[in-house]
């Protein structure tokens, strides 16, 4: 609706992990590059936890970005709250084997192992995204997470796993010992500091091809107490701060305009 108003191409607040507006602070590039040397090294499984709107996701897409097709297939779980048996077909369906289904265990994890031994062969190595891990209630279910860095060849892992969670998976995952002994990379996401809140917005607005900023400094500052640096509340603030601003024929928003449509969303 605003788009026009400030000669924009897309929408810069939208809550969605599009890898194209990923902000790489200081604290989500060293995110991005710890996750992207689990995946380079073969470490096996690396965990990544933080606030409800921190960020985790689009970082997760920005690996993805990242990640040649040519060398890895990657498959991402978004709702992982399954039963151990459901869990393993689930990621047998994500990485599109064959067969095996609807057999016994043993019978899947052979008939997994031997198609992950496959995109080997191709030179192709496969990875597993794990996001909101923390929904996993069954811990014979991370069991299963275990069983799969179990699958080895020629001292390798078949399976390279990310698990993405809330702050709740750190405890969740360590009444697992074997598999959080597994977990060698490992890192927490806090949300962004002042300075770090005014580039992200100034970057989203960037990217979507904005000229000239819109909010007034004050208007920042009210931003940043309001949301206390959380890249979600931020979107879901500065959306509703431009779009009142549009509304009132305006072209700046000011910290009234901005603290009214807090208001409005809470």
């Amino acid at each position: 609706m605003y788009l026009e108003h400030w000669g924009m191409n897309i929408l810069p607040f939208e809550n969605t992990p599009n890898p194209t507006f990923f902000y790489p602070s200081s604290m989500h590039k060293e995110a991005l590059e710890r996750l992207n040397y689990t995946v380079a090294q073969g470490k096996g499984a690396a965990m990544m936890v933080g606030g409800v709107g921190c960020g985790k996701t689009i970082i997760s897409h920005a690996l993805i970005n990242r990640l040649r097709k040519d060398r890895y297939r990657v498959v991402a779980m978004t709702n992982p709250a399954f039963e151990p048996n459901e869990f393993l077909e689930m990621v047998m369906r994500l990485f599109q084997v064959p067969n095996g289904y609807d057999r016994s265990k043993a019978e899947m994890l052979h008939c997994l192992e031997a198609h992950l031994k496959k995109n080997i062969v191709e030179a192709k190595g496969s990875v597993l995204i794990v996001d909101e891990a923390q929904v996993i209630h069954n811990d014979r279910t991370l069991e299963e997470l275990r069983m799969l860095l179990n699958l080895q060849a020629n001292n390798k892992f078949l399976i390279i796993l990310i698990l993405l969670g809330q702050l709740e998976l750190s405890a969740k995952v360590a009444r697992v010992a074997p598999l959080d002994q597994r977990i060698s990379v490992r890192y927490k996401l806090t949300p962004l500091p002042y300075r770090d809140s005014l580039y992200y917005i100034k970057h989203r607005l960037t990217v979507a091809g904005c000229k000239k900023m819109p909010f007034t400094a004050e208007a920042l500052e009210a931003i940043f107490r309001l949301t206390k640096g959380i890249p979600r509340e931020i979107n879901n603030l500065c959306d509703r701060s431009l779009l009142a601003t549009y509304l009132a024929d305006r072209t700046i928003a000011t910290h009234e305009i901005v603290e009214e449509a807090w208001k409005d969303l809470h």
